[in-house]
Parts: structure tokens; C-alpha cells; sequence
């Protein structure tokens, strides 16, 4: 279901890019590209250095969505500031009435493919609805591999031959550490509310004081010191 909804959503953006042409829907399309890379690979390394950002619910996509959000309007103001908004190019009109919403389906299935990843890696994810319409792990493997797919063309060029961490494995950390979560927490609910062993002495100390003052006990101590007298009078007589 997720699948049709960012066809829908890639066409809204055709329509939207027909009328804002080829040469801005370029922009906007590399500035995502870039904006949501930068923020997969980045994530990690700011999750290692301030730990409190991953403890919250979602906390990884959090995290993640800040970091695209803030990256995408900077570079945007830069490209309008030297690009967009001091230079008009004039193309023929074929790009304009083809190519642009071509690039704006694009760009509207990769932003719907980015928000499903978002929430398959939150706690959202394990509701029984969020499963029904499909945005769970299993049931996004298209879209994730799209979202993969324009990674690794920024990959392919600003990284080296000799990189340690592709495309894959960064995404892979995300549903690693999503359901690490899920598994901590799950445990932490279901291990039962123990005693601590501090108090064993204290109730061992207390359980043994009320066997010494419990009524049977009284009896028994009443018994021997009458069978004591009784022994002391036989000797004596």
C-alpha cells in the first residue's frame, strides 16, 4: 500500500515540477539527494559522540530526520543564493514539458520512500496498523532499495575505492539498532519485580524472630522447663 501511495505522491510532484521547470526540479532533486545521504552516513557518528540522542523512542529517526531537514535548507539557500537565484538557464521546451516531471516523480517517491524508512525505524513500526498498511521492514524492501539506489550514486563519487562502510550497511545500522531497542525494552517489561538480595538478610533475620515468638514455639519452651524442674526434683529427692 505504501508502494501506490508514493507512486501518488511522485505524481503530485511531476504535476507540481511541469509547472516549475527542469532547471529548478534538478536543484531541488540534488539538493534531497545530498541532504538525505549526508544525514544516513552522519547519523552514526553523532549517536557515538552524544549517546542521549538515540535513548529517546525513535531517537535514531529523530536524529535522522533533523539532520536531512537542516542539511536540505542550507544547501538550498546557497543554490539559490549563487545558482538559482542569479542564473536563469533557458532550455529547450522538451525539458520542461518531459524531463522536469519525470525528475519530479523522482523526487516525490524518493521523499515517500525516505519517510517510510523513517518510521520503520521507530517504535511506529510495531503497531499492528503501521503493519496493515505495510510500513514495517519486510514489506518496504522497494522503497528502501530506491532510497539506497541515490545513496549510492553520491557514494560512488565522494567516497574512496577503500571506503569501510557502503550504502547498505549504514541503512542496515538503523534497523540493527531499532530492533536491539525493541528487544532491550521487551525484556525490561517482562522481567518480574525481585527483591533485592540486601533485604534477604533483613527478612531471613525477621522470619526467624517470628518462628521464636510464634505460639507453638512458646509451648516448647514451656514444656522443657517444666520437664527441667521435674528432673531437678527427682534428684533431689
Amino acid at each position: 500500500m505504501v508502494f501506490w501511495i508514493g507512486i501518488l505522491a511522485g505524481a503530485l510532484f511531476a504535476w507540481l515540477t511541469f509547472k516549475l521547470g527542469f532547471y529548478d526540479t534538478l536543484v531541488i532533486l540534488f539538493n534531497i539527494v545530498i541532504s538525505i545521504y549526508v544525514a544516513v552516513f552522519l547519523t552514526p557518528v553523532i549517536v557515538d559522540i552524544v549517546p542521549a540522542a538515540a535513548d529517546i523512542p525513535g531517537g535514531n529517526a529523530l536524529t535522522l530526520f533533523a539532520l536531512a531537514v537542516g542539511i536540505f535548507f542550507i544547501l538550498f539557500g546557497i543554490s539559490y543564493t549563487f545558482i538559482t537565484g542569479q542564473f536563469n538557464i533557458s532550455l529547450p521546451k522538451i525539458f520542461d514539458i518531459l524531463f522536469a516531471p519525470l525528475l519530479g516523480f523522482l523526487t516525490g517517491f524518493l521523499l515517500l520512500s525516505f519517510a517510510a524508512f523513517l518510521i520503520c525505524i521507530t517504535p511506529i513500526s510495531q503497531n499492528k496498523l503501521a503493519n496493515k498498511i505495510g510500513l514495517n521492514i519486510k514489506s518496504q524492501q522497494a522503497n528502501i532499495s530506491y532510497l539506497c539506489w541515490w545513496c549510492d550514486l553520491v557514494h560512488n563519487v565522494v567516497s574512496s575505492e577503500n571506503s569501510p562502510k557502503s550504502t547498505e550497511q549504514a541503512i542496515d545500522w538503523y534497523f540493527h539498532s531499532a530492533e536491539k531497542k525493541t528487544s532491550e525494552e521487551s525484556i525490561e517489561q517482562a522481567e518480574p519485580n525481585r527483591t533485592p538480595d540486601v533485604n534477604v538478610p533483613a527478612a531471613s533475620h525477621t522470619s526467624r524472630k517470628t518462628r521464636e515468638t510464634s505460639p507453638a514455639a512458646t509451648r516448647g519452651r514451656m514444656s522443657d522447663e517444666l520437664l527441667f524442674e521435674i528432673d531437678n526434683d527427682a534428684r533431689q529427692d
